[in-house]
């Protein structure tokens, strides 16, 4: 796995996405882990933040560009259904730990799942918003 995840110390409960229960956890972190988490912190702001905010901030976010066609009927519900349904699994808004349905941990471990699968950003986002796609430097960025 990934420095990210490496870096703590933990054992956490919390479910990813896939068809499981969702579980908030918000339990204090031990020392250690919360040292865990500064370091993760300060190499998600110096090397991922900026690829975030282009691929995964319309959704995962609070500041969310909503596109021409948005005032589409149809269109604007399947909008508006994806970006709270996104922001329900992961909100990144205000930078790591993320505001999730898991442990900082299990949000990590569900990020390197989506990135080495390819299933973020979807491929019907990414039809109308090209320059969001996760170059393979990125990718590499994200999982290092």
């Amino acid at each position: 796995m990934g420095l990210l995840i490496s870096l703590f110390f933990q054992s956490a409960e919390g479910f990813s996405h896939e068809g499981q229960i969702h579980q908030k956890t918000d339990s204090v972190p031990k020392s250690e882990e919360k040292v865990g988490l500064q370091r993760v912190s300060a190499l998600y702001d110096k090397n991922v933040k900026t690829i975030f905010q282009r691929s995964c901030f319309d959704c995962h976010g609070q500041a969310t560009r909503y596109p021409w066609y948005y005032k589409v009927p149809g269109v604007k519900q399947l909008i508006d259904r994806d970006v709270t349904e996104a922001k329900k699994h992961l909100d990144i808004t205000n930078g790591f730990p993320f505001q999730g349905h898991g442990t900082p941990q299990k949000d990590l471990e569900a990020i390197e799942k989506s990135i080495r699968d390819k299933t973020m950003p979807p491929w019907r986002y990414l039809i109308m918003n090209g320059e969001a796609k996760i170059s393979k430097e990125d990718k590499t960025a994200i999982l290092d």
